[in-house]
């Protein structure tokens, strides 16, 4: 075979530039900087990258290599920009697994995921446009010369040096940045963090180090996860909270098992610290639950004039003004995985389609059952998304209602929640104590367009001083009250309303809804920190107390404050989150290792934090930093071993 020799260094040369161009363009974009150590390590894995694959292609005669270079820099061009556009579309990265398992969800927006594709994504195809004109216009400046060994050897060395300096920043200390949740050896291992490799090893690296974690994802039952608290919550002794566990057979369990996975997890959750009860624990003790999970819930759909139901609720019952929704690779389905079980989703899979087929025994559903509630589900749309039939079964739900089991009327968009609400009640009012879960769908988006809801409730919102997106989104949100609205006029028919707690949160604030809008009916700054994702958490009980709770809160801490306010037996042990009424800090973990707690919030991808007190502790970011990486670790494992079937 004859060998070309400038043939490939000027290949070397357009391919190190194109990706270069890429990679630039995504950095800017996404992190509105270039300066910073990451980007040197990006150029040099873009020198190996476009090193090793200008040598595949001058392999091969022109013709055919001139169509690899293209259909490389096209690939790479379009995968970028799909990262940009569905940030911009989901608010987060994706990774190829959780991106395979969700195309039917975005494959179902097309038209509506291209339109949000910004004009300066399109500048990564600039190169591609580049190239097409260099290799066919201008074919004869790759001419080539003959090569020979020694100048193989030359570029053989040349790789092997590239290569291992590349890798070599990542065990560098002042490549590292010190408050960073993961090392960068720990992230190019398991890339977990998506944004956070983003940055650190560029597009096209992380697009390689995904799919070789998608194939070989072991290593994390090595990474130690012990983590015995410095300081034990007191136990007040009168009057007396303690929360009393045997666990003489778990510690059995323990002492005999021989998977060391297994065994690592007993051990860090024994190691935790039981949360004594409180003064409201049992509050709600024998009253029934309805759990309502709000399809894009923001702070802005509680409107005293077009939600009068939702903004009653919020003024007579408890509600939670620094509550916080992190948002996962598959939104609504994760935002619910973790309502319903308190762990952490895996980033690179949709976590409630993946371990649909595991045992939740410590999910809410079960929880209810062992105090011998009647425990079901109820959703207003199909199952094309999220396989709930068969996850809500092994949570412990006797039996989960989709659309075609309510008979719910098919309308132009999303379906009626006042439907739901009058299709669902029979299935539970009378099954007392009951635990209801309840999934609405009249709040989704597209909110551009009209729809049958929307034009139902258009002479509520027409003459608001809100733009067009927002009038059709409180709309769509007094759909939903109205079925609020049912709901309470059913239970006070029933003589049960007195005796039943209602409790609704949101699975994420209204996606496709520009930030600015939302800020027209906000009262406060959402560009400001992680306020995109602050909203409502309302639990109400007719004749209760209203109280505003500034606690910091999340998505995380459901479980565990309804199992104290209802007197459950749980184990508060066994979950990421916390009772918010306990003493224990509770954290805000979002998808990118970024957290927030009362005292600090940090921002994961650059490393920075914010002191929310003024006497924040010298190593309180790196203590909390470790804490958050252990429940990453420890619900990865958790899931991937199916740990709650076993214990």
């Amino acid at each position: 075979m004859e060998k070309r020799k400038w043939y490939f260094e000027k290949i070397w040369i357009l391919l190190f530039i194109s990706f270069l161009w890429i990679e630039l363009t995504f950095h800017v974009i996404t992190f509105h900087t270039l300066w910073e150590l990451s980007v040197i390590r990006i150029i040099l894995f873009s020198l190996v990258g476009s090193l090793f694959l200008s040598f595949l292609f001058s392999l091969f005669p022109f013709p055919y290599s001139r169509i690899g270079i293209l259909v490389m820099v096209l690939f790479v061009s379009i995968y970028t920009i799909a990262q940009l556009g569905f940030d911009n579309f989901m608010g987060n990265y994706m990774s190829l697994n959780a991106a395979t398992d969700g195309a039917g969800r975005v494959g179902d927006y097309v038209i509506e995921f291209i339109r949000y594709i910004k004009p300066t994504y399109y500048l990564c195809l600039l190169p591609f446009v580049i190239l097409i004109i260099l290799l066919f216009w201008k074919k004869e400046w790759f001419s080539y010369e003959r090569w020979n060994w020694k100048h193989f050897g030359v570029i053989a060395t040349i790789f092997i040096l590239l290569h291992v300096v590349s890798l070599g920043t990542l065990h560098l200390e002042w490549f590292q940045n010190k408050n960073q949740i993961k090392s960068n050896k720990e992230l190019y291992q398991e890339p977990t963090l998506i944004e956070l490799s983003l940055r650190q090893f560029g597009t096209i690296r992380f697009l390689w180090r995904d799919i070789v974690y998608m194939i070989m994802p072991g290593g994390a039952e090595e990474i130690p996860i012990v983590d015995v608290p410095e300081e034990e919550i007191p136990e007040p002794v009168e009057p007396d909270y303690n929360r009393v566990i045997d666990d003489t057979e778990w510690i059995k369990k323990m002492e005999a098992e021989t998977d060391p996975v297994m065994k690592n997890l007993d051990e860090y959750f024994l190691s935790q610290p039981i949360t004594p009860k409180n003064e409201m624990t049992g509050m709600f003790k024998g009253k029934n639950l309805i759990l309502i999970m709000v399809e894009a819930f923001d702070m802005s759909a509680i409107h005293e004039e077009v939600t009068p139901t939702l903004y009653r609720l919020s003024q007579e019952g408890w509600y939670f003004d620094h509550y916080y929704t992190p948002k996962y690779s598959c939104t609504t389905g994760e935002s619910e995985f973790i309502g319903l079980t308190s762990i952490i989703p895996l980033s690179t899979v949709c976590t409630p389609n993946t371990y649909r087929n595991n045992l939740y025994t410590e999910a809410i559903f079960s929880l209810f059952n062992q105090s011998n509630y009647y425990s079901s589900s109820y959703h207003n749309w199909t199952d094309e998304f999220y396989e709930r039939k068969t996850i809500h079964r092994n949570m412990g739900s006797s039996f989960f209602y989709n659309h075609a089991d309510l008979n719910i009327e098919r309308v132009n968009g999303w379906p009626s929640d006042l439907d739901m609400m009058e299709k669902a009640i029979p299935h539970f009012i009378d099954n007392t104590p009951f635990f209801s879960f309840m999934i609405t769908s009249s709040t989704h988006f597209p909110y551009d367009i009209d729809s049958t809801v929307v034009n139902k409730n258009w002479d509520k919102v027409k003459n608001l001083p809100y733009s067009m997106k927002m009038k059709r989104y409180l709309a769509k949100a007094s759909e939903l009250d109205q079925g609020i609205e049912y709901l309470l006029n059913s239970l006070e028919e029933k003589g049960i309303l007195d005796d039943t707690v209602i409790v609704i949160f949101g699975d994420h604030h209204p996606l496709k809804m520009e930030l600015s809008y939302l800020n027209e009916a906000s009262s406060i700054d959402r560009y400001e920190d992680f306020n995109e994702d602050r909203l409502p958490f309302i639990i109400y009980n007719h004749g209760m107390e209203a109280k505003t709770i500034s606690k910091t809160s999340s998505t995380f801490d459901i479980v565990p404050t309804l199992a104290n306010l209802f007197d459950l037996e749980y184990d508060p042990r066994k979950y990421i989150g916390k009772d918010i009424f306990s003493d224990e800090e509770t954290t805000v973990i979002f998808t990118n290792g970024s957290w927030i707690t009362d005292k600090a919030m940090y921002f994961s991808s650059s490393g920075k934090y914010k002191a929310l007190v003024d006497d924040l502790e010298e190593d309180y970011i790196t203590q909390t930093n470790q804490k958050v990486k252990n429940w990453f670790t420890v619900s990865e494992q958790v899931l991937k071993k199916d740990y709650f079937r076993y214990r």
